[in-house]
């Protein structure tokens, strides 16, 4: 991108935001204008076409893509004790995220269409930012042609699903029409066995959810992935083993893959300090399963990050009881600070960004993450001139814990934009309940919405 090539809009513009821009992988000194939700325009400020409102970002102020979190759990329906469409959206906006896509192990699970709408019905009233549903293996494959025609931007596998005889139909179905199918691998033989083997205790739990039982479990949805065709995609990868046996599956099958912020910057010692609060699914792993995924991070081999934003209520997670504890944690208010963080330190560059927008827009088929014409207009003005240390009881999910307590952190969202309009101002949501729009694709290559 060459802003000093661009040509004036003929026209006027909503809004012009100007300063330092991510646009392809670089930060340029340009303009963006916006017009009817879109990015209609980029080029040299004294060059910009006239806009009812013109945006100065200050030195220090990054202009960032709206942020892309293709993995979180917004909980409500049965669940709203622990985090609802408001609060957990809202959490995204502090975090720069402007578009979530929802996992389907609600309370009641979303694995038919009925229960898809009462999501919709909940979070068509209550979400602050745009957002997309999981659908969960349905019980008899034809439901899932139900669910993808009200629409979804993708299909959720988790551990047990391995063990369902209608997986291999539904799966078929999934090819059929065109649904990225997002695996949670584990093996849940091994599971049990490891479970039987091992103590009760939080220290316990990465032997109890073995390293191995991710590289079987991804060993075997890429073997179904080469006889059906279905588009995989491994989430939440922890370990130097399930590294290994993923790099494999996209080489045979063509596989994406991602992982969570916290497998990149905690390890099992945390889980000594924290307890319960740490306690995930995967486990946090060993100091060398940390460097591995860090350097994956670093060579280019992830295609994506994600949050695994999973919000419970706060005396669950500080049981003494290891069984009565839920795996999970919140994460949608901290992964753009704490990679900005790794950026300031000169340990990853700034494209790592990219895992965390653009790419993840890409393999969900929404047209977000990019400052790009066309592209929808999410932005996020981050002031790079302030640290801060992160307090689970400062957070705005109904969560407010972290495993990530007491770091120190470069960078804060100041301004987010969803679709041009402004919807957070520091401290202030500017934007009523309601304003986020449900998007879903049904191709890798065509975006359907409202």
């Amino acid at each position: 991108m060459h802003p000093e090539r661009e040509s004036p809009s003929p026209h006027s513009l909503d809004l012009i935001i100007s300063g330092k821009i991510y646009v392809e992988g670089s930060l340029i000194d340009a303009a963006v204008g916006i017009e009817d939700e879109k990015i209609a325009w980029i080029g040299k400020l004294s060059r910009a076409p006239f806009a009812e409102r013109v945006i100065q970002a200050s030195e220090k102020t990054l202009v960032l893509p709206g942020m892309v979190d293709m993995h979180v759990h917004m909980r409500d329906l049965n669940e709203s004790d622990k985090e609802d469409w408001y609060t957990g959206t809202l959490s995204a906006l502090a975090g720069g995220v402007t578009f979530v896509a929802d996992m389907p192990n609600n309370q009641p699970p979303a694995r038919n269409l009925e229960i898809l709408k009462a999501k919709e019905e909940v979070a068509s009233k209550r979400a602050l930012v745009d957002y997309g549903f999981y659908a969960g293996v349905p019980f008899q494959s034809r439901e899932l042609e139900r669910m993808a025609a009200f629409g979804l931007v993708g299909l959720k596998i988790y551990p047990e699903d391995q063990l369902r005889e209608e997986l291999v139909d539904v799966l078929r179905e999934a090819k059929r029409l065109g649904l990225l199918a997002v695996a949670h691998a584990e093996d849940p033989l091994l599971l049990n066995l490891a479970g039987r083997l091992e103590s009760n205790s939080f220290e316990s739990h990465s032997l109890r959810r073995p390293a191995e039982g991710e590289a079987l479990a991804i060993r075997r949805l890429a073997l179904l992935s080469s006889r059906i065709g279905f588009r995989l995609h491994l989430t939440h990868l922890s370990s130097a083993a399930a590294l290994r046996a993923a790099l494999k599956a996209k080489l045979k099958v063509g596989a994406s893959i991602d992982t969570a912020i916290h497998y990149l910057l905690l390890d099992s010692s945390t889980v000594e300090k924290f307890k319960g609060i740490a306690k995930v699914n995967p486990p946090l792993r060993k100091e060398r399963d940390v460097r591995l995924m860090q350097r994956a991070l670093k060579s280019g081999v992830l295609d994506a990050i994600v949050t695994d934003h999973a919000p419970h209520k706060l005396e669950e997670k500080i049981a003494e009881n290891y069984d009565r504890v839920p795996a999970g944690f919140p994460g949608l208010e901290l992964c753009l600070p704490l990679l900005m963080t790794l950026v300031a330190r000169c340990e990853v560059p700034l494209s790592v960004l990219e895992l965390y927008s653009s790419s993840p827009a890409k393999l969900l088929g929404v047209p977000k993450g990019r400052i790009k014409v066309g592209s929808d207009a999410d932005l996020v003005l981050m002031d790079l001139g302030e640290r801060w240390r992160v307090r689970g009881g400062d957070m705005k999910s109904k969560a407010k814990y972290t495993p990530f307590e007491g770091f120190e952190v470069v960078g804060k969202v100041r301004k987010v934009f969803v679709r041009g309009v402004q919807a957070l101002e520091d401290e202030d949501v500017l934007v009523n309940e309601g304003y986020g729009r449900r998007y879903w694709s049904r191709s890798e290559n065509s975006f359907f919405g409202p």
